[in-house]
């Protein structure tokens, strides 16, 4: 397909003649009957079967993707009132603006890595090998990466996606090396940490005989043994060597970060590390923590501490309503409840925000936004609230809604995160903004149109230090 109708621009191919639009349709209409025969008869729940439907999906998945490449190139998404693809996504086909934003961005790396879009087209890659390679190889790197394309499919088609994963990281990690890229078949050198997109992380690294001699005396020195009963057995599962180490480092570098120079007087420096999370998701990570996932366990739970009333209402609430006890930090990662539980052990929980309390309103007093009020807009926005757009916090500026030099007030509820582009935009003549009670952003431009965003997440938020 890739091949047959090709742009000057890309390479990839270009809308085609209206000739072809009754094959379509033909083709089409059989696809949807063939989806009503399933929906009729139901799919096997077999592996044969669940295997080449996922495989038809997938040869699916880069044809609409090699269409949406054509439709961006040519802009049709104009024709619809959109000022962008991404829009277009998240208005018309109800992606919202994250799924619209990766989506686009796929779209956007396709149209310029056609030996990836063919490699796809083809069977060579699937499409978790190339959200992989959207999702890795920085902007900085994307017309590099064109060049060399070709040589990463080779070496990633035979590839599971971890391991794909892995190599295209390498990758990255030799572009930004003095040697190139061209070397990312060689083993990594130094040591590496790499965040996997499902939410793992993998160490890696070389070193020589006495880093290595170190490394292994620090293991050896932080390792715990598997705890045993009296008469010498293993409680629970006996972790695995690997399993070991793994506890061991992370020991070690515990011990060095709360011992390091500047600690207090009790010897111990509290590193500062920023969660964000739901005042109910913190009483459910204490109950998943303590194993409580009964009514019962909780009446025992409550019985052990005295807890009052109040507490034993406040946890029944977290019980009931199923929570799981998450928590993300600034930066984005996920932490789950056994993690929330261990980091909030030894924390200071400082509230930023609660629907409807005005405790972090300033009025007139001040002009600009406190550190403490920057916090709990970024809790409540997380990126930039122009529609459309989500560049991180920290490359973002709060706004006043009504500018304070019109006598705008500088409250939470009166400032969004902007970034510098939309800053600037949003300042000049004939736009208009709005912020109601539940967060919703709508901008109104001297053009006439007018678009909303909401939060991706409106709920009471509270702040934890922790170690």
């Amino acid at each position: 397909m890739f091949e047959s109708r090709t742009s000057s621009r890309t390479g990839l191919a270009t809308p085609g003649a209206h000739g072809c639009a009754g094959s379509f349709d033909l083709a089409f209409e059989q696809l949807a009957a063939a989806v009503r025969s399933m929906v009729h008869t139901g799919v096997p729940a077999d592996a044969q079967s669940l295997l080449a439907l996922r495989a038809q999906l997938d040869q699916l998945s880069a044809l609409l993707a090699e269409a949406e490449v054509r439709f961006d190139q040519h802009e049709l998404w104009r024709d619809e009132g959109a000022g962008s693809l991404r829009g277009w996504m998240a208005d018309q086909c109800d992606l919202g603006c994250r799924a619209a934003t990766a989506q686009a961005r796929r779209v956007e790396r396709l149209e310029q890595w056609p030996d990836i879009a063919q490699a796809w087209s083809a069977g060579r890659l699937n499409a978790a090998q190339v959200e992989v390679v959207v999702g890795i190889v920085p902007k900085r790197f994307v017309s590099l990466f064109a060049e060399q394309a070709s040589s990463v499919v080779d070496i990633i088609a035979p590839l599971t996606v971890g391991n794909t994963e892995l190599a295209l990281r390498q990758w990255v990690r030799c572009a930004e090396a003095a040697d190139g890229p061209d070397q990312f078949r060689e083993p990594p050198t130094g040591l590496h940490i790499d965040r996997l997109l499902d939410g793992q992380f993998v160490l890696q690294g070389q070193f020589d005989a006495a880093d290595a001699a170190i490394i292994t005396a620090a293991l050896h020195d932080f390792d715990v043994p598997d705890p045993v009963d009296a008469d010498g057995l293993p409680i629970g599962e006996p972790r695995t060597l690997l399993q070991r180490n793994r506890d061991a480092l992370v020991a070690a570098c515990k011990f060095a970060v709360t011992h390091r120079e500047g600690a207090s007087d009790t010897g111990r420096f509290l590193p500062h590390v920023s969660l964000v999370v739901d005042v109910a998701e913190l009483r459910a990570s204490a109950l998943r923590g303590a194993g409580v996932h009964s009514h019962a366990g909780l009446e025992q739970m409550a019985e052990a501490h005295n807890w009052s009333a109040a507490e034993r209402a406040w946890f029944s609430d977290a019980l009931d309503r199923r929570l799981h006890g998450t928590a993300v930090t600034f930066d984005g990662t996920d932490i789950d409840a056994a993690g929330v539980s261990l980091l909030t052990c030894d924390s200071i929980v400082q509230r930023i925000m609660v629907a409807g309390d005005k405790v972090l309103n300033m009025g007139r007093s001040v002009r600009t936004a406190t550190p403490v009020q920057r916090r709990a807009i970024i809790t409540r926005d997380r990126h930039c609230r122009a529609p459309g757009c989500s560049t991180k916090p920290k490359h973002c500026d709060v706004h006043h809604i009504d500018h304070w030099i019109n006598g705008g007030r500088t409250d939470v509820h009166r400032m969004v995160l902007l970034c510098g582009t939309h800053h600037r935009q949003f300042h000049k003549p004939g736009y208009r903004m709005e912020l109601d009670d539940d967060a919703v952003f709508t901008v109104h431009s001297p053009k006439g149109w007018s678009r909303s965003s909401t939060p991706d997440r409106i709920e009471t938020q509270h702040f934890t230090s922790v170690t």
